[in-house]
C-alpha cells in the first residue's frame, strides 16, 4: 500500500520546518513526517531546508556558520505568526508524540562523529525502528548503513538514468526521487531488486493516483489533504 509522507510537516497549512507545521502533520493520516536537518556551528541539530536563513526569515544567516543561540534568534515568518527554528529534537519528539515515521533528509555534509551523534539522538529517544534517513550524501548514508545494517534508508536522486541500481541493491537502499522521473516500468524495475520506491514532491491528485496504481511505495507531498483522499478513493 502506498505511503502518504508529509513534506517539511504539513507545509500547505504551516510554515515548513516549523513546530507548528510538524504538528498538523501529527494530526493528520499520513504515515511519516519528513524534515531537512542541518548542524549549527557548534554542533546542535536544526530542522531547516535551505542552506542560508535569507528567504524564510529576511536575514542573510549561514545555518552551519551561526551558533544556535543566534539560530534561535531567527524568527521564520507566515502570514499570521512567527516561528523558533526548532531542535532535530523537538521533530523527533513531534513525531513519537504521534506514532508517525521520522523521514530524515540530512543536508549537511556531516563527519562519521556527527552522523554517529544524529544516530545517538534518535537512539534515545528509542525511535529508529520508526525513523527513515534520506539524502543526496551517499557518504553519511553508507555510514549509516555500516552501523544500521536493517536500517530505512534511501539514497535521494534527480535523475533515474544517473542511479546505480546495483549499488541501491548491494546496501540495501531505496530510491527517493523526482516523480517525474518515475514510469510504471522503472517502478517495476525497482521492486524486482528489492529496491522500495519513495517520490517527490507530488502534488496533484491525479498524478498521486496514477503513481499508487503504478505501485509507488510512498509519496511525499506538500498536500497532505488531497494525497489522502486520492489515496483512498
Amino acid at each position: 500500500m502506498t505511503k502518504i509522507i508529509a513534506h517539511r510537516g504539513f507545509s500547505q497549512k504551516e510554515k515548513q520546518n516549523t513546530a507548528a507545521a510538524f504538528r498538523r502533520a501529527s494530526e493528520s493520516g499520513a504515515y511519516g513526517v519528513e524534515t531537512d536537518v542541518r548542524l549549527t556551528k557548534d554542533g546542535v541539530f536544526v530542522t531547516f531546508h535551505d542552506k542560508s536563513a535569507a528567504r524564510l526569515s529576511g536575514k542573510y544567516k549561514i545555518i552551519e556558520k551561526t551558533d544556535f543561540k543566534d539560530v534561535q534568534k531567527l524568527k521564520v515568518y507566515d502570514r499570521q505568526h512567527r516561528h523558533k527554528v526548532p531542535t532535530f529534537l523537538d521533530f523527533l519528539q513531534s513525531c513519537k508524540s504521534s506514532g508517525k515515521a521520522a523521514v530524515v533528509e540530512i543536508k549537511s555534509r556531516l563527519t562519521k562523529e556527527q552522523t554517529e551523534e544524529l544516530i545517538q539522538i534518535i537512539d534515545s529517544e528509542h525511535y529508529l525502528s520508526n525513523t527513515i534517513f534520506i539524502s543526496f550524501n551517499m557518504q553519511a548514508l553508507k555510514y549509516i548503513r555500516a552501523r544500521l545494517s536493517e536500517q530505512p534508508i534511501q539514497l535521494l536522486a534527480l535523475l533515474y538514468r544517473k542511479v546505480d541500481l546495483k549499488f541501491l541493491q548491494e546496501y540495501k537502499f531505496g530510491l527517493d526521487i523526482n516523480h517525474r522521473q518515475l514510469t510504471k516500468d522503472r517502478i517495476i524495475e525497482c521492486h524486482e531488486l528489492g529496491i522500495e520506491v519513495n517520490c517527490w514532491t507530488v502534488n496533484s491528485g491525479r498524478r498521486t493516483k496514477i503513481l499508487q496504481q503504478w505501485g509507488a511505495d510512498y509519496i511525499t507531498t506538500d498536500k497532505l489533504t488531497l494525497c489522502e483522499r486520492m489515496i483512498n478513493k
